[in-house]
């Protein structure tokens, strides 16, 4: 499609910012960029799209303040395709081969009301579409550099909620999202091209995107709407785009039709009635986003107060938005909303129809990012090597926004001059380097930092605390403070009210990085939080009363990364005497101190170490190791590249006590390289991780030629006990049972027998190793991964408990229990099994009776709620005397009558050794059960 220049209605001011390579260009600042009603063409007649008359010409700039200089810090979720490369056009952006996904294989919906389109809506959409074209081809924070020149296409990923059940699961609490390994991970990612396609499904009308500060949801909505312009996506004809902390909008009502029509920048249409009407007519056809849903301040109770009519009532944005989340407004349409984890959003996400989170930047992607953002200049190779050999910054360009700031630092500082060594020292340089850069020429004196940069810290603090970027009129009742921030590029603004033509503007922080690091200025100069305060207010609690979230954590580290800074650099605006911040310090030192690792969960026990990373303190460093415990689980936690690199910077640090450690890693989403570093510690002798990711690392080292550190990685390793809760999981022990039987990798190929690791490497203790099995697939799959299992189990020779119910009814049946039967023989150690809970009637039984006499070790028998009658009674009670070493039997809730149960009666007379069995059954009388009590104690009723 051609997309040629077209003029655009900016309903607040744009803000042109120059790059590094330009000049700086005033204007007021909004990093973001603007709310946009977006929507794409049906047909247009022209090779061009339709032109709004009256529209601004590009680069002009129109704003209630007047700010001259570049933005300080770019907005955290637009930064992760941002580069001082120089503007594409159109054409030029399709020439290098970055367009969009072009032609969306996600069928169009079929509307049940397929109404004609009117000629208003045409002009409409072909407006619209323009003006978002426009608004999104250029980087929300730096407006010289075109979007599609740096953008980096990282998959998504589709979460799944963690199942709960009890009697006191509130099913709008807080919500666990399933951690995938990387073999699962894999299955589940799709691309920005697939996000609306369900394949054979009913469409998703209800989907959350999550993304950490800074992963870029922001830019990957931006690229979603510049794309859609250029013709994906075209089952939408209608876009509506929102950004949350503008809708902010306190005792004000609106019709829906004023929220789609009036409070965004957009140009109305000619007749507002007849594209309402259409929209909904055909709301199918209609995809609305929010994004930021965290700055959305009237949260509270949102599931309860919807607005229900389209074209009648009047409602607050807080009914709206609860109305279209409900799908009771525009019933039919797609909604998309964006937000972090564990924050705003969390509560609702049982409401959901589709969860996808966007993944960080790997190895490659930053080396990518890195190359698009040095662009035409010399400076790739060098600062790519630099990047490449810091292992703590490589680590920390996980995230977009920290790899933006790491490429920024690098330009501004050279190649001679050394990186940062911790995630303060790296926010502390790129804030002050913009910072002067913005404000030099207009503060050479730097008298407005010293008054306003504790000032805005005073803010940002209570805005932490409060969970709020946004700031209103009486705290910036100051104008020199307003008009600061926005030059500095630390505030952005953003429509707080609009009467007609009048719109009146508030100021928000322009991202949590910024806000963040000005808290965190704030605590270490602040007179009025004492040292109690200071503990309550910041710091990891030992003994916690309520559950402690994420939000608070990158505040900590910059806090404590403050207090312990040898040199108080680019820091002489701040109040206060060293003497109270050295005793601040002091106080933070003897609170991390007295922490006892052991007793903290793992999700605290990782920001600990983080803490103590960010002080630089040896001391500390070596008091954290000396005190971790020996077995540390990190299970059911994500264990992110920088979570890796600090918690094998503290482990490295206990070589001198000659500590040794088992770390279990299952369920952490850890990626390849993380788990490799793990592994290969020598403090670390034992690892628990998932089968197909260590297998996955075994074929890597293999490849690479690193045999040692193979030979240690399948050393080490351990299943024990293993968990099979998906048919996935028994495919991955099979795997691994494999390898073991044939002392190689399943996918070695022949012609590299002289690089092959020897035979010894692959015995695999892991396999020699597992003493306990649990099988929980469930009734859907039981049966068939129930065979498949089978398959292995005899060269578990050293099993001593198979746990077959898994607290689920698996439905093995009789024909699972003929097959289970045919190789008890070979689990000559088994000591427990549990076949509860498995649908086995007589047949089953009967088989079982056979070959169960051969488990000489066996003490524990549970036949608990299958079919068993009396004929499977009948055929026990005649092992029972054979089975010399069982002390248990359960055979409650089965089909047993009196008659069964007088045979295993008669039976267990013979077996003094047998301490109990469990025979309660509803088919029994009452009567006949306490009778044959009377007789033998060892039978228990309940």
């Amino acid at each position: 499609m051609n997309n040629a220049a077209v003029q655009v209605y900016p309903s607040f001011p744009q803000h042109i910012i120059a790059t590094p390579h330009t000049s700086p260009v005033g204007s007021s600042v909004n990093s973001r960029g603007p709310t946009f009603v977006l929507v794409p063409p049906v047909s247009l007649t022209s090779s061009q799209p339709q032109a709004s008359p009256s529209s601004p010409a590009p680069g002009s700039v129109v704003g209630p303040e007047s700010v001259n200089q570049t933005s300080v810090i770019s907005s955290a979720d637009s930064i992760s395709t941002l580069s001082p490369a120089s503007v594409s056009s159109p054409a030029s952006t399709a020439d290098t081969g970055m367009s969009p996904h072009k032609g969306s294989t996600a069928p169009p919906l079929q509307s049940s009301q397929c109404s004609e389109m009117p000629k208003c809506v045409e002009d409409y959409i072909a407006t619209a579409k323009a003006f978002m074209y426009d608004n999104c081809q250029l980087m929300a924070i730096e407006n010289e550099v075109a979007l599609d020149s740096l953008y980096i296409d990282v998959p998504l990923v589709q979460r799944q909620i963690k199942t709960r059940t009890g009697k006191h699961v509130n099913k709008y609490q807080e919500k666990e999202l399933l951690l995938f390994d990387m073999a699962e991970r894999r299955k589940f990612e799709i691309k920005r091209s697939q996000l609306f396609e369900e394949a054979g499904q009913k469409p998703k009308e209800l989907i959350a995107l999550l993304g950490k500060a800074g992963m870029g949801k922001s830019t990957f909505i931006q690229k979603l709407c510049l794309d859609w312009s250029k013709g994906d996506f075209q089952h939408f004809e209608l876009v509506f785009f929102f950004e949350t902390k503008k809708l902010n909008l306190p005792d004000q009502t609106y019709s829906l039709k004023n929220l789609l029509f009036d409070i965004f920048p957009a140009p109305p249409p000619r007749n507002v009635d007849e594209v309402f009407r259409y929209i909904l007519s055909n709301p199918q056809k209609v995809l609305i986003i929010f994004d930021g849903f965290d700055d959305f301040q009237d949260s509270e109770g949102l599931l309860q107060c919807p607005a229900t009519s389209s074209t009648k009532d009047v409602y607050t944005i807080k009914q709206l938005f609860s109305g279209l989340f409900q799908k009771k407004l525009i019933v039919g349409s797609t909604i998309l909303i964006a937000a972090r984890p564990k924050e705003v959003l969390n509560q609702f996400l049982g409401k959901v129809d589709k969860i996808v989170e966007l993944c960080g930047f790997s190895e490659e992607e930053i080396q990518l990012y890195t190359e698009r953002y040095f662009k035409d200049t010399s400076c790739y190779d060098w600062a790519w090597t630099k990047v490449r050999n810091h292992n703590f910054l490589s680590a920390l360009c996980f995230n977009p926004l920290i790899c933006r700031f790491t490429c920024f630092l690098l330009e501004n500082v050279g190649s001679k001059k050394s990186l940062p060594s911790t995630l303060t020292e790296l926010y502390q340089q790129v804030f002050y380097q913009k910072l002067h850069m913005n404000t030099t020429k207009a503060d050479p004196g730097k008298r407005q930092e010293k008054q306003n940069i504790p000032k805005l810290g005073a803010l940002a603090w209570r805005g932490v605390k409060d969970h709020s970027c946004l700031l209103s009129h009486e705290d910036l009742c100051s104008t020199g403070l307003k008009e600061f921030g926005l030059n500095s590029g630390i505030l952005t603004p953003y429509i707080l009210k609009r009467k007609g033509d009048e719109e009146e503007f508030g100021c928000g922080f322009t991202d949590l990085f910024v806000q963040n690091f000005l808290g965190a200025l704030h605590i270490t100069a602040a007179k009025e939080l004492n040292d109690k305060s200071l503990l309550t207010q910041t710091m990891l609690q030992q003994k916690k009363k309520k559950p402690q979230d994420d939000w608070l954590d990158v505040t900590r580290r910059f806090m404590v990364g403050l207090l312990f800074q040898k040199t108080q650099k680019h820091l002489d605006w701040l109040p206060g005497s060293t003497k109270k911040r050295l005793a601040k310090r002091n106080t933070i030192e003897a609170h991390l101190e007295k922490l006892r690792p052991s007793e903290l969960s793992a999700n605290r026990l990782l920001e600990l170490c983080h803490c103590v990373y960010e002080t630089g303190s040896t001391k500390l460093l070596r008091n954290l190791a000396q005190k971790l415990p020996e077995e540390l689980s990190f299970s059911g936690t994500p264990l992110t590249p920088p979570d890796v690199f600090v918690l094998k910077y503290l482990l490295k640090e206990t070589k001198d006590n000659q500590k040794n450690f088992s770390i279990d890693i299952q369920e952490t989403a850890i990626d390849l390289p993380g788990l490799r570093e793990l592994v290969g510690l020598n403090c670390v002798t034992s690892f628990r991780a998932s089968v197909a990711d260590t297998i996955s690392l075994w074929e890597c080292l293999q490849q690479t030629g690193e045999k040692d550190l193979l030979k240690d990685a399948v050393a080490k390793f351990t299943v024990n006990p293993f968990k099979a809760r998906q048919l996935s999981d028994v495919e991955n022990l099979n795997q691994l049972v494999q390898i073991y039987r044939q002392k190689k990798l399943l996918l070695c190929d022949s012609a590299d027998s002289e690089t092959r690791p020897d035979g010894d490497t692959f015995h695999v203790p892991a396999v020699n190793n597992l003493r306990k099995l649990e099988f929980a697939l469930g009734p859907e799959n039981g049966y068939l991964g129930f065979l498949r299992l089978v398959e292995v189990l005899p060269t578990l020779q050293w099993l001593q408990h198979l746990d077959l119910e898994g607290l689920t009814c698996n439905k093995i049946g009789d024909r699972g229990a003929e097959k289970l039967a045919e190789i008890l023989p070979c689990l000559s150690s088994l000591e427990t099994l549990n076949l509860s809970q498995n649908c086995i009637g007589d047949q089953g039984a009967e088989k079982l009776a056979q070959t169960l006499p051969s488990l000489l070790s066996l003490r524990s028998l549970s036949l608990y709620s299958n079919s068993i009658a009396d004929s499977g009674a009948e055929s026990m009670a005649q092992i029972l005397p054979e089975m010399t070493s069982l002390t248990d039997l359960d055979v409650k809730f089965n089909k047993i009558t009196d008659v069964g149960a007088l045979k295993l009666s008669e039976s267990l007379r013979r077996c003094p050794w047998i301490k109990s069995i469990a025979m309660w059954n509803h088919s029994i009388p009452h009567g006949v059960l306490e009778h044959l009590k009377q007789k033998d104690s060892r039978i228990n009723l309940l």
